[in-house]
């Protein structure tokens, strides 16, 4: 599973949409939808922000857990 497939699946399983999301972190829709096609890479702040709100690790998103 990568980093995209992590932040689709607690998005989901949060119940909320791309656009709920990103607007819950600050940052575009746009991006959020890169981010969980594998497209782009979150950059340090994105993947704080990601960890804060679920309260997980950014250890989790990247896949080193």
């Amino acid at each position: 599973m990568e980093f995209g497939d992590r932040i689709a699946h607690l998005r989901n399983k949060g119940n909320l949409t791309q656009t709920a999301l990103s607007e819950k972190i600050g940052i575009t829709r746009a991006s959020l939808s890169h981010y969980e096609k594998n497209r782009r890479e979150p950059d340090y702040d994105t993947l704080k922000k990601l960890a804060n709100y679920f309260e997980i690790s950014t250890d989790y998103i990247l896949g080193r857990y």
